[in-house]
């Protein structure tokens, strides 16, 4: 059986992947389960559909699936350390109140600092002014560095911060910040030296840098950024020991978390038991305000899992579960669709890019202009491409049905909490 892609005006439009309702969004920021809530930030530019004096939005959930917008949390500080951009960084768990920390921009050769913002409030809606807590350092031949990522280990609180090298080289840098306030520099923690990346998985900057642990194991999550392209987004998994009361990974083995064409600069964050809950960014160029004024979206929710000797990601159990489906028939718009593939596998097929196939037991969430495709084992791949697919063979497809609020709007917004 053959379903066709719908050619009406605005199916390309992402519905029920969240994104804000106009304006320029890409890395997910500051996430944390806090509250019975996920909270996801992101960056983003509310006047237009580029990338471009980027602030920080926000959106959260009680269900991984039905979003509330929040307001914009805050935006660069004229004459500030952030003035050209408030760019990526985490939430700050186990402090005395909510705080965030991130990459402070102040011009166009993207130098940047550390900045800290406390919270004004549980609700996670108003942010002090930024704090810079640490600086790019004079020594180790650092040319470059941003996306702070803080951990505990021993008692202890650390930073791990995406860096390139005056030579070309990425690597993690590592602070102690103990005191949230007033870092300090460890040297560098990790290079593409030590890591076997570079040919076939290139890069100059390591962004983006989020580390998952499982007891004495742990997963070092990169996204490879070469000189201006950016690139893979990989694991890297090994033994995480105690070396003189720092923290050290001793990486066994390296993956690429997603065989997709537009996946990047994923974040995660702990929800309690649940493990490590992730999204990442769908990229997408600068858009022209007059033909679509929205730019971005985010991956459904994922989840960074143990897997041999490495690790994968996985769809959130919960999305799965709560997406509202309803079964769908021959001519069926593939615009919004959930396909999972039979026993006798099936393929997808696209103009541009040629067939895909769909193993047996393979899911398959269609939305939009969007593709995520989950395999039974391996990675996930993420794609966005403006013509629309086609499936064939033994797959079933089901109608992914968007929220009466997106209907209303007539703009693809995230699916809204009643």
């Amino acid at each position: 059986m053959t379903y066709r892609p719908d050619s009406a005006a605005g199916s390309a439009v992402t519905a029920y992947h969240l994104r804000p309702d106009s304006g320029w969004l890409n890395d997910p920021n500051g996430m944390v389960h806090r509250d019975g809530r996920w909270h996801v930030f992101f960056q983003h530019n509310p006047d237009a559909p580029r990338h471009d004096q980027i602030a920080w939005g926000h959106a959260s959930s009680a269900d991984l699936v039905s979003w509330r917008d929040h307001r914009v949390a805050f935006e660069p500080t004229p004459g500030g350390p952030d003035a050209a951009g408030c760019w990526s960084g985490v939430f700050v768990d186990g402090l005395e109140r909510p705080a965030v920390v991130y990459s402070g921009v102040t011009g166009p050769d993207h130098a940047s600092t550390v900045c800290l913002r406390w919270g004004e409030g549980e609700e996670l809606d108003d942010w002090g002014a930024p704090l810079v807590v640490a600086t790019t350092p004079d020594a180790d031949d650092v040319a470059i560095m941003r996306d702070p990522f803080v951990l505990t280990h021993a008692g202890r609180r650390f930073a791990l911060v995406g860096a390139g090298l005056r030579d070309g080289t990425p690597a993690i840098l590592l602070y102690s910040c103990d005191d949230i306030e007033d870092w300090d520099y460890l040297g560098i923690w990790l290079t593409g030296a030590e890591l076997p990346l570079e040919g076939a998985l290139p890069a100059d900057v390591w962004e983006c840098p989020q580390l998952a642990v499982w007891g004495d194991r742990a997963t070092l999550v990169l996204s490879l950024h070469d000189r201006g392209v950016l690139g893979e987004v990989v694991g890297c998994t090994g033994a995480l020991v105690d070396d003189g009361g720092l923290p050290r990974l001793r990486v066994e083995q390296v993956q690429v978390l997603d065989e997709g064409t537009d996946f990047y600069a994923p974040q995660l964050a702990a929800d309690d038991a649940d493990g490590w809950w992730l999204m990442g960014w769908i990229r997408e160029l600068d858009r022209d305000p007059s033909v679509r004024d929205h730019a971005g979206c985010m991956t459904l929710p994922r989840r960074l899992v143990p897997d041999g000797d490495g690790a994968r990601l996985v769809l959130d159990p919960r999305v799965a579960g709560a997406l509202e489906v309803e079964e769908a028939t021959a001519g069926t718009s593939l615009r919004r669709a959930r396909l999972v593939a039979g026993p006798g596998g099936g393929s997808l097929r696209h103009p541009e890019l040629g067939s895909r196939p769909l193993a047996p037991g393979a899911v398959a969430y269609v939305d939009g202009e969007v593709l995520e495709v989950y395999p039974p084992a391996g990675p996930p791949a993420t794609l966005r491409h403006t013509a629309a697919w086609e499936v064939e063979g033994d797959v079933d497809v089901s109608a992914v049905l968007t929220s009466s609020r997106a209907a209303r709007a007539g703009t693809g917004a995230p699916r809204a909490e009643a």
